[in-house]
């Protein structure tokens, strides 16, 4: 019995292999084909990275440190538009959008519209940059949350401060966002959720700084809620 079933599946897996066989001899310039645009589209891509990414990369790298010397020295217009020969962040950022130094480009552009109080392009350039580490994501909510305060929407502010705390995953900075959501939130009077983040701080982040001074800020948020 064992040995008809042997015979069987023998006989199965030839006919799969003659029926696969005949597949590829009917298809055969079709499947090389695509075999063929696979293999161009693989080398074509490492290529990419090799010839043309890579010196864009570099290029774009040799291009900002004169941009971020000007923003270093406060010289913000220049640091933001180029002196007419050397490039500002927002030409480096337009003509090397794929590289990170483009994406770290949005960044100091919308550091600089924030300090120029020019809240929307802050927002939409602050929004466009991709941060690399947990640090820099809560740096980048903390100055979005900074810049919806100036709008005057302080619900979006609260969220940005939350979300930087959750961001950072660092015990010095997130103790300090979340402490700029609960203050924001004693401003407008939603004492319940501004305790929830005193509350936090105390229990998660106990030997921070904000953590060893917050009990006076819960005693503020209970004695307003009336307990």
């Amino acid at each position: 019995m064992t040995e008809q079933k042997n015979a069987v599946a023998e006989a199965h897996d030839g006919d799969v292999y003659r029926q696969v066989e005949q597949f590829f001899l009917k298809n055969r310039n079709m499947i090389l084909g695509v075999l063929a645009v696979l293999v161009i589209g693989i080398g074509g891509y490492f290529g990419y990275k090799k010839f043309i990414q890579e010196p864009k990369e570099l290029d774009a790298r040799n291009k900002i440190t004169i941009a971020q010397g000007y923003f270093a020295n406060d010289s913000l217009d220049l640091a933001l538009n180029g002196d007419g020969i050397n490039p500002g962040f927002l030409a480096i950022s337009s003509s090397y959008k794929n590289t990170a130094t483009g994406n770290l480009c949005q960044y100091y552009i919308g550091v600089i519209y924030l300090k120029q109080e020019q809240t929307d392009l802050a927002i939409e350039h602050l929004g466009k940059y991709k941060p690399g580490t947990d640090e820099l994501k809560g740096v980048t909510h903390m100055l979005l949350g900074h810049a919806w305060a100036d709008k005057g929407d302080n619900t979006k502010a609260v969220a940005e401060y939350k979300e930087a705390g959750k961001s950072a995953k660092n015990d010095m900075y997130s103790p300090y966002y979340y402490k700029m959501a609960g203050d924001l939130l004693l401003v407008m009077e939603d004492y319940g959720q501004a305790l929830d983040m005193y509350k936090l701080i105390k229990k998660e982040y106990p030997l921070s700084e904000e953590g060893q001074n917050i009990d006076k800020e819960i005693a503020y948020a209970e004695t307003k809620m009336g307990k």
